[in-house]
C-alpha cells in the first residue's frame, strides 16, 4: 500500500475491540525502535515508552482508582469498577512519557513536548503498520500527577496517554477522508 494511502486510512480501534495477540518482545523493540525518527529539535530524546502487558493492568487500575478517589471520595462504586475497567480492556498498554527539561537555554518545553507527541503517533503508526489495532487515550487519570508518580514518573516526566493495543476482533468501516474545499492553503501577506 502507497505510504499516504496507509495513513489516510489509519483509524483508532475501540479497547473493547482489541484482543490478543499483542506485538511480540521483537516487535515491540521494533515498534519504539520508531520513534527515534521523530522530529526532536536540539536531539534531546524527549520521550520514553512503559510497556504494561497483562500481569500489571490489575495493578494499573487500582491506581486508577486510587487516584479517582483522592479527587473525589465520595465517587459510586459503580463508577470506581468503571475507572478500574479502564487498566483492563486492551490486552496491552504502552505509556507514552514526556520528559520536558523547563529550563533548556534553546528548545522550548512545547517543542519538548510536540517531540514526544510526534514519537508516540509515529509508534502508533508502526504498531498499526504491523497489523495491530491502537488507540491513544487519555482523561483524567492521565493527567494526574498521583497516577504519574505511581508510575514511576519523574517531576520533569508529564504522562502523554495510554496507547490501548492489540489485534482488531472486528473489521473497522473505513472512516471518511476530511477534504477541505481548498486542500492547500496559501499564505498571501
Amino acid at each position: 500500500m502507497d505510504f499516504i494511502d496507509f495513513i489516510q486510512q489509519r483509524q483508532s480501534t475501540p479497547p473493547k475491540y482489541l484482543v490478543e495477540p499483542t506485538p511480540t518482545h521483537d516487535e515491540l523493540q521494533r515498534i519504539l525502535q520508531t520513534a527515534e525518527s521523530a522530529p526532536d529539535h536540539g536531539a534531546l530524546h524527549p520521550w520514553r515508552f512503559l510497556v504494561i502487558d497483562q500481569e500489571q493492568r490489575d495493578a494499573l487500575g487500582d491506581l486508577f482508582v486510587h487516584a479517582l478517589l483522592r479527587r473525589a471520595p465520595d465517587t459510586d462504586p459503580s463508577l470506581l469498577e468503571r475507572e478500574r475497567e479502564r487498566a483492563l480492556r486492551a490486552p496491552m498498554l504502552i505509556a507514552a512519557i514526556a520528559n520536558i527539561t523547563n529550563d533548556h537555554p534553546k528548545i522550548p518545553a512545547i517543542e519538548q513536548f510536540l517531540a514526544a507527541a510526534a514519537a508516540t503517533q509515529q509508534v502508533m503508526l508502526a504498531a498499526n503498520h504491523l497489523g495491530y489495532g491502537t488507540v491513544w487515550l487519555t482523561g483524567n487519570r492521565i493527567y494526574d500527577r498521583f497516577v504519574m508518580t505511581g508510575m514511576g514518573l519523574s517531576e520533569s516526566e508529564l504522562l502523554l496517554g495510554l496507547i490501548n493495543v492489540g489485534t482488531a476482533s472486528v473489521d473497522k468501516p473505513i472512516k471518511m477522508i476530511r477534504r477541505s474545499r481548498a486542500p492547500v492553503d496559501y499564505w498571501r501577506p
